[in-house]
């Protein structure tokens, strides 16, 4: 973000509290960099449990303080930013504010940020020009003209007053104390609460801080591709993912269907063979009774009796041949039925097989997913925190931000080095993996079996048939 950025140029959600979706109250900074409004942090440490608190965003853990809320940093930077904000929708609104001069409730034209309040015209013009307010001069904010309007980070650090010793409130710091972090101290404090503390000159350190904080981010852009090329990885394995299981289950459901016609094609013929067998049985059978009958009436009546144990024995004969007939189609055919229905469990075996496996790859996903958009969160805002600071071009600010800045890179940059770089992803199977049963061979071994039963049937019945006409003609 370039210092000439205005501040309306801002993203809308740059102001916005997560929680509770409206602009920061009092906001709270955890030490990922994540700001939160007061009372909404508050909540969320309320609904916490175990003593750690859950960054909503990011999803890194904190031990909560002794003193809770309270004991997070509140960011100051974002509250001018917010004071500024609030103060050009109060022109642009044309609100009535009581002029911290003359006391008059008018439409103010300035604001004085060493006063932190408002002025009319009038008293504005007197403001500039008596020596009672000459140190007040530059920080003295026209809210009509262009300057306002385009409110860039820089111009409005250079209107606010330095921070005042977190001590005595009263009096201009001098220093900053390293030692308690970074907090500004007045020239008495060096002496009292201070004494033997790490001082500094707040230029000399500011510019320290962003060197260090620099080369943190130089290390952070290292691992930049990697990160969202996580992304991208992710994306694609998903998309992988879905067309091999669009292929498998389409795979499955042909192959079902294929074997399916075939044993059904083969019952068919097996009822249709039945059926032309029986029939065949049933034409002999008559043709033999009509042979038995005619020979009983050339042969008397004496001889009735003898034809009837013949026809008695014949029907025996026949009812035998045609129960084994069935018999052995029961044979062909129970095979087939129970292939079919084995053919049916193994489908759905594999159907569930593939459902669990590709729930399991899309679990697996959902948490890499997860944990990099996490990650995303945690490297945006710290980029985006690090520029409007860097915008700033104020030392105080870069003192007092930059070593949380760099305290939230340093387990930003060791997940992004050694996770995101590790991070694998399910191995997908191939449609082969999911394989039916080659029933070929077992159908060729069935069929040719039920032909060699059929000749020897035949061969049978032909020799019989030769014999009988023999001996009759005997």
């Amino acid at each position: 973000m370039a210092s000439s950025t205005s501040l309306t140029n801002l993203a809308e959600n740059f102001f916005l509290c997560s929680v509770c979706l409206d602009q920061y109250k009092e906001p709270k900074q955890l030490p990922c960099l994540h700001r939160y409004c007061r009372n909404c942090l508050k909540t969320v440490i309320q609904a916490s449990s175990g003593g750690k608190l859950k960054c909503p965003l990011c999803k890194q853990e904190y031990v909560i303080p002794e003193k809770g809320v309270d004991d997070f940093k509140t960011d100051f930077h974002m509250n001018s930013m917010l004071e500024f904000i609030q103060l050009q929708k109060s022109f642009e609104n044309k609100d009535l504010k009581k002029c911290v001069s003359c006391f008059k409730n008018t439409e103010v034209s300035a604001y004085c940020f060493k006063c932190r309040d408002y002025l009319c015209e009038q008293c504005c013009k007197v403001h500039v020009i008596s020596k009672m307010f000459i140190d007040h001069k530059t920080h003295i904010l026209r809210l009509d003209n262009m300057e306002a309007k385009n409110m860039t980070l820089d111009k409005l650090t250079s209107l606010t007053e330095d921070p005042r010793c977190h001590i005595h409130e009263k009096k201009e710091a001098q220093l900053c104390c390293s030692s308690c972090g970074n907090v500004p101290v007045c020239s008495a404090c060096t002496y009292n609460k201070h004494k033997g503390h790490d001082l500094h000159d707040v230029n000399e350190l500011a510019e320290c801080e962003r060197k260090l904080l620099k080369q943190e981010l130089a290390e952070l852009t290292k691992y930049k591709s990697q990160l969202y090329g996580l992304q991208t990885s992710i994306q694609t394995t998903a998309e992988k993912l879905n067309r091999i299981t669009i292929i498998k289950t389409e795979g499955f459901k042909n192959q079902h269907k294929h074997q399916t016609h075939k044993i059904k094609d083969q019952l068919a013929e097996c009822t249709k063979e039945r059926k032309r067998g029986l029939e065949h049985i049933e034409r002999r059978r008559r043709v033999n009774d009509g042979q038995i009958t005619l020979s009983l009436e050339k042969e008397l009546s004496q001889v009735r009796e003898k034809y009837d144990k013949l026809s008695k024995t014949a029907n025996k004969k026949y009812d035998k041949e045609s129960e084994k007939f069935i018999n052995k189609r029961d044979k062909t055919e129970g095979p087939l039925l129970r292939k079919l229905g084995s053919l049916d469990a193994h489908f759905k075996n594999l159907t569930t097989a593939k459902d669990l496996r590709v729930n399991q790859i899309e679990d697996e996903l959902k948490q890499i997913r997860e944990y990099c958009e996490q990650v995303i969160k945690r490297y945006e805002n710290l980029t985006a925190k690090t520029s409007c600071i860097l915008a700033s071009k104020d030392d105080w600010t870069d003192v007092q931000c930059i070593p949380d800045i760099r305290a939230a890179c340093e387990p930003l940059i060791e997940e992004m080095k050694n996770k995101i770089k590790k991070k694998k992803f399910p191995k997908l199977e191939s449609p082969s993996d999911f394989n039916f049963w080659d029933m070929s061979k077992q159908e060729m071994e069935v069929f040719l079996s039920f032909c060699i039963l059929i000749l020897m049937f035949l061969f049978t019945l032909i020799y019989g048939t030769v014999n009988y006409l023999q001996n009759r003609n005997k």
